[in-house]
């Protein structure tokens, strides 16, 4: 397969001369390979060749290569179905595949990266191998944040300097930890402290970020420098007030739903488009994010929810099986799939007047908006054809900005959803599909939109999120 790099890699601490733990040369090694899809290896007898039998290089190389491809699959519905990682010597031979020269897909080089971090081996052997710097940022974002075991700051810093690729994941992970902070969602003290010395570790994040320098990622410990009292007197106030909010915010509730009050809302009327109607609702609550890959994938493990018409996006082929999109919305499902799913969950699809005052209502003017956030198109509040996307992008990516007025996320753009409005086109039964798709111009955007769908399409850019009724 090809010998690694002359220098050391961290992968098990060892020159690459003793990879596998002795020190001769590794092509002194026989492998073999199980139907199972494991790496072995054994020692020639004394005298004997220290290779197999004669075969062209490219045929042994490539029945290496796939039985290492068939194994990283098996691992990645492992991970699916169980959250299991694949073993350590499975995280080997992938990264001497890549190291060799072959290609693996890109869910299998996610894969490897996500278990290299877990196990803190070959991580920067698996970082060459990445491609998408959003996604290795979602996946270092993720080892930081490890409840169990946290990816430290010093192995970060390491692999800022040492990655050379590091310059196109480190802006996009920056962000993320910093909508951390603005989300206000880090939870208490280790966690919070995690996010901003993991902020500190990234050489240009403390300017480009805050605009502030250092002393922002100081937080207290700078301002308690201050010489005046009247300051001093001043953050005493703020902290009490900040601390008030905090005890308010963190008493139990549902963030995972927005509430939409009891009344009368003036929304597009669908049998005369051209014209609006007056709908009484009573009081519901809508799923803050669309329903995501990685919640319809439960309800299928269940034996409820079917599996979705592909696993592939617009642009991603394992879009369904890659636990990199675990997190983006759910595709390829229709609206059968759709209802199913709610029920599981114990909630509904919301009817096209239940959906579009959530996305549109603002109660502070009581009115309805043309967009979630305001009259006005912004190509960067939504995920849209004017943003040049191509595909899905994660759930609540354009926080806060891009959020209805009562708090629910992508109501403009990503997928299109379903809703639970049946009218009647070409004699047959279809659905009302509203807030438009990354494939969408600004026109299909306006929650006032809609398009009739048949129950059947499965397609990759509808899908849908679910609503609730208030007791």
């Amino acid at each position: 397969m090809g010998h690694m790099p002359s220098t050391r890699d961290e992968y098990t601490g060892y020159s690459p001369a003793n990879l596998w733990g002795d020190d001769r040369r590794d092509d002194a090694v026989v492998w073999e390979y199980d139907d199972d899809a494991t790496a072995h290896f054994r020692r020639p007898a004394a005298g004997a060749p220290s290779s197999p039998p004669p075969m062209p290089a490219t045929q042994r190389v490539d029945a290496r290569t796939q039985t290492v491809q068939r194994a990283l699959d098996r691992a990645l519905d492992e991970w699916w179905r169980r959250g299991v990682l694949p073993p350590n010597e499975l995280l080997r031979d992938g990264l001497l595949v890549l190291e060799a020269g072959h290609d693996l897909s890109e869910s299998q080089r996610t894969l490897l990266l996500r278990t290299a971090l877990a196990r803190r081996r070959g991580m920067l052997t698996a970082l060459r191998y990445q491609t998408d710097p959003e996604r290795t940022a979602a996946l270092l974002h993720e080892a930081l944040l490890d409840a169990a075991r946290p990816l430290e700051q010093v192995e970060l810093k390491r692999l800022v300097q040492n990655d050379e690729q590091s310059a196109q994941w480190e802006p996009p992970l920056a962000e993320l930890l910093r909508h951390e902070i603005d989300l206000g969602d880090m939870g208490k003290g280790a966690q919070s402290s995690a996010v901003l010395a993991s902020l500190a570790a990234l050489p240009s994040t403390p300017a480009r970020l805050t605009g502030t320098g250092p002393a922002w990622l100081e937080g207290e410990a700078g301002l308690r420098r201050g010489r005046r009292w009247l300051r001093a007197v001043a953050l005493l106030v703020v902290l009490v007030i900040v601390g008030l909010a905090v005890l308010w915010w963190l008493q139990p509730r549902d963030t995972t739903m927005v509430d939409v009050p009891a009344g009368v809302y003036i929304v597009a009327g669908f049998a005369t488009p051209s014209t609006a109607q007056e709908e009484r609702l009573s009081a519901l609550r809508v799923d803050r994010f669309e329903v995501t890959v990685k919640e319809y994938r439960v309800c299928y493990e269940r034996g409820v929810c079917p599996w979705p018409a592909s696993t592939a996006s617009a642009t991603r082929a394992s879009y369904l099986l890659d636990p990199a999109f675990g997190e983006f919305p759910v595709i390829n499902v229709d609206w059968d799939s759709a209802s199913r799913y709610c029920r599981f969950v114990g909630k509904r699809l919301p009817t096209a007047a239940e959906w579009e005052v959530a996305a549109a209502f603002a109660p502070a003017t009581n009115r309805m908006y043309r967009y979630p956030w305001g009259d006005e198109f912004s190509v960067q509040q939504a995920n849209s054809a004017a943003s040049a996307v191509g595909d899905t992008v994660q759930v609540g990516s354009y926080r806060l900005a891009g959020d209805s007025p009562f708090g629910a996320a992508d109501m403009a753009g990503n997928v299109a959803e379903w809703t639970a409005s049946a009218v009647e086109q070409d004699g047959a039964t279809a659905y009302l599909v509203k807030g438009g798709s990354f494939a969408d111009d600004a026109a299909l955007l306006q929650p006032a939109a809609a398009r009739a769908m048949s129950a059947r399409t499965a397609v990759d850019w509808i899908g849908f999120r679910c609503a609730a009724d208030v007791p």
